[in-house]
């Protein structure tokens, strides 16, 4: 608390002294002098004009009265509110009094247990006191108040303040408290302080304040500087972008920083419906194949009836030799016509298979994959189960969420080292606490830590003995033993602070588990896709199994119509002819229905691609838009939007926040330097 005090009347000076851009600054010390109740007794504005370009004539605006010159003898003309000065290059320092409210007044309420006191009556009692300081503003400027006050040496003990601090400089005592009046209420800033104290016969004098908005404005200059002049716009832009997404429209142009972010997701949400449109497209595909395959099928059986009836026909071969030699010449040019398409339905087959590979790696290409670290080489008929298999073993949950931990815990791990020597700090403090209570204890001394150094500030232990009882507590926290226990203390308190810290990021992010809920998802999504091409490559092998049954019956019938050159020799090598063109028929009816099968399960197939996998993912993706957009939205209409008006409302505030008028063109520093007679 004492460094944040000092560092507070640091900016405070230092920004109050800074230059500007401005060719002349107009510098305001109001000093003040109040009651305790806050009325005035006196008001004096020591002005000093900066002329920075070394002009010889300095034009002000003022509503002081009995306007003196006390830095030179420069003399001015006073025209209502207008006021030249004769500057011939130099500074102006003027003086006058003001009738004018200051933005902000100190007031000041003592209370002896429970009942309000003047300090005059305090002096003459004794009990337990508090010190309210509150700051009266006519108007909503926001401005930092500081406010000291010389502590007697006697008379004021047990000190617990808010807002405030005590510090002890030449053996003296100051309070020192701050404030910030005016400040929007949502931003939860002080302002009052307040000191509660044992009191006997206490003599309170008075209370030194300084107030000054100069700060908060080069704040406001500062934001202005980092987030520029178009905060409401992209503010605005990103609503419209935000409304727009959780209506599942697409997102309008903009001008901002958003607009690259609006056409990706524009280009993600058109790619989703094309995927879709594409898997649509392969399960119509594949529904007509499946009505040729049963069109297949049906010309098979028919087939084989005649193939049976061409093997009765051949028992009676010994009747009709012609006859059935012309049978046998149509059967061989049938099957010499079906062996003639077993290429194109291979190569059908494959085309089916290949364009089915297609889809899958484009699938594959636009799922993110490789953002997450898993590339995958394109699918092929060969490799397409080993590369799934890959996929679906880097996607094991369980690795993902250890791999996630221990990102997490390194993450953290850097940032409680980063802050060891604070951890360090407060272990030695505590065990100095320990050690000293020991060596208490040792002394004959039974108190606590606190009590001590109470003790000793109130003069209650004699010097020599506090010093000696210091010393002893230096000497044990030197020990090596000592040391090495507070290095261990010091390494367990790091790992419960990293184990604390990895478990509360890991239960409240929700990036984690989104993104391990997508890892599941793209899991899901690649095993079904595996089964799915599993189910067609064995569609490709039951037609390279029909066509080959198909070319073996082709040759069977060759060999019969070879054989009819020696029917003649005999009808019992025809009947064995016919009886090998019926067995061919038949493998190819049944040839014929696994094709059948085969093709209606492809058909199922795709249309569990298109429906539970491209459908499925693009309701996914834009619910999550949705839900998401809905969620930022809600933040950027309520909190953002409210923030932003505190600031804009902040920084105009600040900006003309002078006692006195400015010139045209001046920057205007202005100091209350406030003086409270608590008599």
């Amino acid at each position: 608390m004492k460094r944040l005090i000092s560092l507070l009347l640091a900016c405070v000076m230092a920004i109050c002294c800074a230059g500007a851009s401005a060719e002349t600054i107009k510098h305001e010390r109001v000093y003040v002098v109040t009651g305790a109740d806050g009325g005035i007794r006196s008001l004096t504005d020591n002005v000093r004009l900066e002329n920075r370009d070394a002009l010889d004539e300095l034009t002000d605006r003022t509503a002081l009265k009995d306007v003196q010159n006390v830095g030179g003898h420069e003399t001015f003309t006073l025209d209502g509110e207008t006021l030249t000065w004769q500057a011939n290059g130099k500074d102006i320092t003027y003086r006058g009094s003001g009738e004018k409210q200051p933005e902000a007044l100190p007031r000041v309420t003592l209370t002896l247990d429970g009942q309000a006191v003047t300090a005059a009556e305090l002096r003459d009692k004794t009990g337990e006191a508090k010190l309210e300081v509150g700051y009266d503003a006519d108007v909503q400027t926001p401005a930092l108040a500081m406010t000291v006050m010389l502590l007697p040496e006697d008379g004021v003990s047990d000190i617990v303040t808010e807002n405030a601090a005590v510090l002890s400089e030449a053996g003296r005592r100051l309070l020192v408290g701050w404030a910030v009046p005016g400040a929007d209420a949502s931003l939860k800033l002080p302002a009052s302080f307040s000191a509660s104290f044992r009191a006997d016969h206490a003599d309170l004098k008075w209370t030194m304040t300084l107030i000054t908005s100069s700060p908060i404005e080069a704040a406001c200059r500062e934001i202005d500087g980092r987030v520029g002049d178009n905060a409401r716009l992209e503010l605005g832009e990103a609503e419209k972008l935000l409304t727009a997404l959780e209506n599942g429209e697409t997102l309008p142009e903009t001008e901002g920083r958003l607009a690259a972010i609006a056409a990706k997701i524009n280009e993600l949400n058109a790619g989703l419906f094309a995927l879709d449109g594409s898997a649509k497209q392969l399960s119509d595909g594949m529904a007509q194949a499946a009505d040729g395959a049963a069109s297949v099928k049906d010309g098979a059986a028919q087939l084989s009836g005649g193939a049976a009836k061409l093997n009765e026909g051949a028992e009676a071969l010994a009747a009709g030799m012609t006859e059935a030699d012309g049978g046998a010449a149509q059967l061989k040019a049938g099957l010499d016509t079906l062996t003639a398409n077993n290429e194109t339905l291979n190569q059908g087959a494959e085309a089916i298979l290949n364009a089915i590979l297609d889809t899958a790696n484009a699938q594959l290409a636009a799922s993110g994959l490789d953002a997450a670290g898993i590339a995958l080489p394109a699918l092929t008929a060969d490799n397409y189960a080993d590369v799934l298999q890959q996929a679906l073993d880097q996607l094991d949950p369980e690795a993902l969420r250890a791999a996630a931990l221990e990102q997490v815990q390194s993450a953290v791990r850097a940032q409680v080292e980063a802050n060891a020597d604070q951890v360090r700090a407060a272990v030695r403090q505590a065990a100095r606490g320990k050690v000293l209570e020991s060596v208490l204890t040792a002394a004959n001394l039974p108190m606590t830590a606190e009590q001590f150094t109470a003790a000793v500030n109130a003069k209650k232990v004699p010097a020599d003995q506090a010093a000696k009882i210091t010393a002893a507590v230096d000497a044990q926290m030197e020990t090596e033993e000592v040391k090495a226990r507070l290095e261990q203390a010091v390494k367990e308190q790091i790992e419960a602070l990293v184990k604390e810290n990895t478990g509360k990021y890991m239960a409240s992010d929700d990036t984690v588990a989104a993104k391990l809920a997508q890892a599941e998802a793209a899991r899901e999504s690649i095993g079904s896709l595996k089964a799915q091409l599993d189910q067609i490559s064995a569609f490709v092998a039951g037609v390279a199994q029909y066509t080959a049954g198909v070319a073996q019956a082709a040759d069977g019938a060759a060999a019969l119509n070879a054989g009819m050159e020696q029917l003649s020799t005999g009808a019992a090598s025809l009947a064995e002819g016919a009886g090998t063109l019926a067995a061919g028929a038949a493998s190819l009816a049944e040839g014929s229905a696994a094709l059948a099968d085969g093709a209606a399960q492809l058909k199922d197939g795709a249309a569990l691609l298109q429906s539970e996998g491209t459908a499925k993912l693009q309701d996914t993706l834009l619910n999550a838009e949705k839900s998401a957009a809905g969620k930022l939205l809600a933040c950027v209409q309520n909190n953002l939007a409210d923030m932003l008006r505190v600031y804009e409302q902040t920084r105009e505030s600040a900006q003309n926040a002078g006692y006195d008028l400015c010139g045209e063109g001046m920057k205007d520093v202005t100091v209350y330097v406030i003086r409270t007679d608590l008599d």
